[in-house]
């Protein structure tokens, strides 16, 4: 499907309507249906719908988009859609521009490693949580979780991949019963997952991410508080040298060849 684009927001919006861009969606960015089991809120689903168009790059770094233009290529309600839109901005995924309209925010490098920074220790605090908070249902729901990501190391499956981590991060935060822990890692998630995504062909081995977020669910499940904290050390070792060797430096420091 294609949907037009404009550059800024058109005149319901109160602004002037610009040349228009044509941006092609596909049916990986549909919405649960109406018999899924995991009901969500109307404004959430339009959130999730638009990040996960911004994350796997539909909506391109630096792209200006307009309200109407995300209503058209999210299906949802301008009130749904106005709501996400401030989500988007709070986590830095989208900047909002006094009569111009939005734009999805360019990479930005600094803006990665600070990230980072945080997860280093709000992540470890939240696996630890997890590990020592979880319930049996909870623990199960880990022990699959690891399966999946092991067999994702196996077959290198990206979309298995971000669906993986996707519920798994959602039930990391459940069990770890910390909202202000949870609401600092989600400022956070939709930049990772995207800088991810963009460069993962060029520098980043997905068998090792995989195995990664599989030790980390390994832990949890068994209630491991110490090693659920040292996975996740060991995972963000990985992303901070990933993350080095994009912008062209080696995890000593020295430029790449």
């Amino acid at each position: 499907m294609t949907c037009q684009f404009e550059f800024g927001f058109d005149n319901r919006d109160g602004l002037g309507a610009r040349k228009r861009m044509p941006v092609k969606t596909s049916p990986a960015h549909t919405l649960p249906e109406q018999g899924d089991a995991r009901p969500l809120k109307l404004r959430d689903e339009a959130f999730i719908a638009l990040e996960r168009m911004i994350v796997n790059g539909t909506l391109a770094p630096g792209q200006w988009v307009s309200e109407t233009d995300l209503i058209e290529a999210s299906g949802h309600t301008r009130a749904s859609v106005r709501s996400a839109i401030q989500k988007l901005a709070d986590q830095e995924l989208v900047s909002i521009s006094p009569r111009r309209g939005a734009q999805i925010c360019p990479i930005d490098f600094t803006k990665q490693f600070r990230a980072l920074e945080l997860r280093r220790v709000v992540e470890r605090l939240v696996a630890r949580s997890a590990a020592k908070r979880a319930t049996a249902v909870q623990r199960e729901a880990f022990a699959e979780f690891e399966k999946g990501f092991r067999e994702a190391a196996k077959t290198v499956d990206q979309k298995a991949m971000t669906e993986l981590d996707s519920g798994n991060f959602a039930l990391m935060l459940e069990a770890a019963d910390n909202p202000f822990a949870a609401r600092a890692l989600r400022s956070v998630k939709g930049l990772s997952r995207r800088f991810w995504i963009l460069h993962r062909y060029s520098h980043g081995d997905p068998v090792q991410m995989a195995i990664g977020h599989a030790d980390v669910a390994a832990a949890i499940a068994e209630g491991d508080v110490d090693e659920a904290d040292q996975a996740v050390s060991r995972l963000v070792d990985y992303i901070e040298k990933f993350t080095l060797e994009v912008v062209g430096y080696s995890a000593s420091g020295m430029p790449g060849s």
